[in-house]
């Protein structure tokens, strides 16, 4: 146990490491150049001002003590995807994108951080849940896209349900139930493979 507890300390450790060592190079190339960095962010735009905190929010989940940093990678990776989308909605004035890039900001960064996370510290179930998560954001900022840009370009629902919604919330309950009932059979399986050696009882 302690050592894989070293081992996931020494991960965070090195990507820690290998990000201060960029950002150092980087700012004395700024420096050469007679560029100064903020400066150069707020010109470059507001939204840089909401993505470099949830940047350092990341960088501060690596150092704390597995699974401890979680709550913090999962809270960057929000505020960071929220900057990307103000960058986006910034440049590109679509401001009305939010009907569907929630998706990004609500399942899908929370996932992608606890994906990160577990990729670099090897927990194998953050990874899976988040996994799952981004696939459901991904789904639903699919949908969003497909359905509110026919709404906004020509100001009609690209699909007519009428008396046909109910159908489709049946089916969505459906595709929901068989979800719910294979990762639980997924979870049953993992406990057979992976008993408990701990010895509890």
């Amino acid at each position: 146990m302690q050592a894989k507890d070293a081992v996931q300390r020494w991960g965070g450790l090195t990507v820690l490491g290998v990000i201060l060592v960029l950002v150092g190079v980087g700012w004395f190339v700024f420096r050469e150049l007679r560029i100064d960095p903020f400066e150069a962010i707020a010109g470059a735009g507001w939204p840089y001002f909401v993505i470099i905190p949830g940047v350092v929010m990341l960088i501060a989940s690596l150092l704390r003590t597995p699974p401890h940093g979680v709550g913090l990678a999962i809270a960057g990776s929000i505020v960071t995807t929220v900057g990307a989308v103000l960058f986006y909605q910034q440049a590109t004035g679509n401001w009305e994108s939010w009907a569907y890039a929630w998706a990004l900001v609500g399942p899908g960064a929370a996932g992608l951080g606890m994906v990160v996370y577990g990729l670099i510290f090897g927990q194998r179930d953050l990874l899976a849940t988040g996994a799952r998560l981004v696939a459901v954001a991904a789904a639903i900022f699919a949908v969003g896209y497909w359905y509110f840009e026919a709404i906004f370009d020509t100001g009609q629902a690209p699909l007519e349900l009428g008396q046909w919604w109910p159908v489709v919330v049946v089916g969505a309950g459906l595709l929901a139930l068989i979800a719910g009932f294979f990762g639980r059979g997924s979870r049953a399986g993992d406990r057979r493979i992976h008993p408990n050696t701990s010895g509890d009882v």
